[in-house]
């Protein structure tokens, strides 16, 4: 089996035996002697504690091969991958975990206002195990520039949501920034659009003492308190990097990512009539049936795949693509925008929803869903998905569509799917299921439970 250190997004561990500072030294080197000499590369950080070191051993790897470094400290995500698209810099790369505990760190690069897609990977993950870095003579080693790109990101951003909306008149909205990258960033955005902002979790601080960075709703819940209590419209909440949303209402409830997605998408179709949403492998199908009937088409690809359908030919066709949390606005760039994705809520929530995010939220329906997972070892996840497919054809009625590009998934006539997949990363199986109706997902919860049980056991889990 190859040897890989990227999973479906980026390169994450913790920082004492995955993501060391050693390998961010060979990162570094990788990624010059993939580029070569002369090029110019953007490097930014989260607000991770390990991030000074990480980083500066980066540089120091990517020097060394005569590539340039534009230092642009701690910034968003969604702004670094911003930068690879300004003229004379060859790659964006930040360093950051995004929603995973402060213990870890990683790595995520960038290239043409996107991901690098899985092949670019590979090129990295080539030169670090062979370790065949190129290294510059004394006349040729790269230097370190500092630049501050907050004006510049967020400018852009401002840019891309007056094309769709006017400033608010006053809106309250309550920003929950993780004491991630994005707290000096979402605030001043909507503050520039119009809306009278409130934050909390709002400085600096890697060892995130407000709340852990995933925004999950076990996560908000004391942000889902504080927005009940408050005139906010509407709570917007990011993760440690800002390519994540989450949503609260003015009632403190949670908004089920689905809904977000396929409330951006619709929106995104009809200004165009027509268009192409691309979504990841494990979301509800609320989306189609929002986005069809708004004259889109819905096409689902793998976990840590929308990059590479957003690098094909057909990019110019999509209008919209988003996993869970992560929305990408296509007529901005190709990355994943909590922070624009957060503005754009914000005004539709003004707009559509006449100052209530709940009304806003009305026209996209809410359907039951259930996420689950059970230990699963490598070793015999092929044999267990080779069992699951079989076993959930066999009991699953009304079978419309069944989708194996990541597990299984299977789609039913009433509106219903099931899809189970195993961790790319963990030694587990998950189970994601969506139905029209609470009877139908309890129902298809049981028949998934007790085909995954006996999976496990026939594959030789016990």
């Amino acid at each position: 089996m190859a040897q890989k250190l990227f999973g479906t997004s980026g390169i994450r561990g913790g920082i004492s035996d995955k993501v060391t500072v050693d390998l961010a030294l060979d990162l570094g080197r990788a990624l010059g002697t993939y580029l070569s000499g002369g090029s110019t590369v953007a490097v930014g950080t989260d607000a991770r504690t390990s991030r000074v070191a990480l980083k500066n051993a980066f540089l120091a790897g990517l020097v060394s091969t005569g590539v340039n470094a534009l230092d642009i400290s701690i910034a968003p995500m969604p702004a670094v991958a911003s930068q690879s698209i300004v003229s004379g810099l060859s790659a964006s790369v930040i360093v950051t975990a995004s929603h995973n505990p402060p213990t870890d760190n990683g790595f995520k690069f960038f290239v043409g206002g996107r991901e690098m897609v899985k092949s670019e990977e590979a090129a990295l993950e080539k030169h670090v195990f062979a370790r065949t870095f190129r290294v510059a003579s004394w006349r040729d080693v790269g230097k370190v520039a500092r630049a501050d790109i907050r004006s510049t990101y967020l400018e852009r951003v401002r840019r891309f949501l007056l094309s769709r909306s006017q400033t608010a008149d006053g809106m309250r909205v309550l920003i929950d920034s993780a004491n991630g990258a994005a707290t000096e960033y979402t605030p001043t955005l909507l503050g520039r659009l119009g809306f009278l902002v409130t934050t909390m979790n709002s400085h600096h601080d890697g060892h995130f003492p407000g709340r852990l960075p995933e925004p999950s709703p076990s996560n908000l819940a004391d942000t889902m308190r504080v927005s009940a209590k408050s005139e906010a419209a509407v709570t917007l909440c990011h993760d440690g990097d800002g390519d994540r949303l989450a949503v609260i209402d003015e009632k403190g409830r949670f908004v089920d990512q689905n809904r977000i997605i396929a409330l951006f998408a619709r929106d995104e179709v009809q200004r165009r009539g027509e268009g192409l949403v691309v979504t990841s492998i494990d979301t509800s199908s609320v989306i189609d049936e929002v986005v069809e009937a708004a004259g889109g088409h819905v096409v689902r690809v793998p976990l840590g795949s929308l990059q590479e359908r957003l690098s094909s030919d057909s990019r110019r066709e999509i209008v919209f693509a988003s996993e869970p949390w992560k929305p990408i606005f296509t007529d901005l760039g190709g990355w994943m925008d909590g922070i624009a994705g957060a503005g754009r809520l914000a005004q539709m929530t003004f707009d559509a929803g006449n100052g209530s995010c709940i009304r806003l939220m009305s026209s996209i329906p809410e359907y039951p869903v259930l996420r689950d997972q059970v230990a699963c070892p490598d070793a015999i996840k092929p044999q267990f998905m080779a069992n699951v497919r079989e076993m959930l054809l066999s009991r699953i009625n009304n079978v419309q569509r069944v989708l194996d590009i990541d597990g299984i998934r299977i789609e039913c006539s009433d509106g219903s799917y099931v899809l189970v997949r195993t961790s790319g990363t963990e030694p587990k199986a998950r189970v994601y299921i969506g139905a029209r109706t609470q009877d139908s997902l309890d129902k298809l919860a049981q028949i998934s439970r007790d085909v995954m049980k006996r999976a496990l056991d026939e594959s030789g889990l016990h």
